[in-house]
C-alpha cells in the first residue's frame, strides 16, 4: 500500500492518475448511496465485491477507513478509468484542491464475482487520513451502508459537496 497523490496542502494540486484499473468502495459511493458512482460515470458495472482489511470510522453521514486494523468491510469493485478517478478525487476531496481528508491508495484484494469465482486484484482505495479518524467513533460492522441505513440518520440533499475551509459541507467517499 502506498500512497499516490495526496498532500495536506489547501493549495491546487496537479492531477495525478494512479495507476489501478478498478477501484473499491464502501461508503457513499456505493450503489444506493447518496453518492452513488453511477451518478459519476452513467452505464457503470459492479464487477464483484471484496472484504478490505482496516478499522471504519463514523464521520457523520460518511464513513472514512483506515487501512489500519483488523476489521473486514464490505467494498464494491468497479472499473476505473480516467475520467472516473478525476471525478472521484472531486468528491473525496483530492483534486483539484487537496482538502487533507483522504489519501489514494492501491491495495491487492480478492474480488468475489457474479460468477460465484473471484480474481485478486490491485483496486485503488480512498483512505481517510488519520486526523479525519482521530477521535471519531469506529463502527462495528462490516457493510456502513446498511449500518447508516439501521441507525435512522438522514442523508445529505448535497451529494458531492467538499469540505473546505469556506464550506462546512462533508466530502464523501
Amino acid at each position: 500500500m502506498g500512497q499516490i497523490a495526496s498532500s495536506s496542502s489547501s493549495n491546487s494540486v496537479p492531477w495525478r492518475r494512479c495507476g489501478a484499473t478498478h477501484v473499491a468502495v464502501y461508503g457513499t459511493l456505493r450503489a444506493g448511496g447518496v453518492n452513488d458512482i453511477a451518478r459519476l460515470h452513467a452505464g457503470i458495472r459492479r464487477i464483484g465485491v471484496t472484504a478490505l482489511t482496516g478499522t471504519l470510522h463514523d464521520l457523520g453521514w460518511y464513513p472514512g477507513l483506515s487501512l489500519a486494523g483488523t476489521q473486514s468491510v464490505l467494498a464494491e469493485v468497479y472499473p476505473l478509468d480516467d475520467a472516473l478517478e478525476q471525478a472521484m478525487d472531486g468528491v473525496e476531496g483530492i483534486w483539484p484542491k487537496d482538502v487533507g481528508e483522504y489519501a489514494k491508495r492501491i491495495v491487492t484484494a480478492q474480488v468475489q464475482l457474479p460468477d460465484g469465482g473471484s480474481q485478486r486484484l490491485e483496486v485503488l482505495v480512498y483512505e481517510a487520513q488519520p486526523s479525519l479518524v482521530r477521535g471519531a467513533p469506529v463502527i462495528d460492522a462490516s457493510d456502513w451502508l446498511a449500518w447508516y441505513e439501521a441507525q435512522g440518520k438522514p442523508h445529505s440533499n448535497q451529494p458531492f459537496s467538499l469540505r473546505t475551509e469556506s464550506s462546512a459541507a462533508p466530502s464523501a467517499d
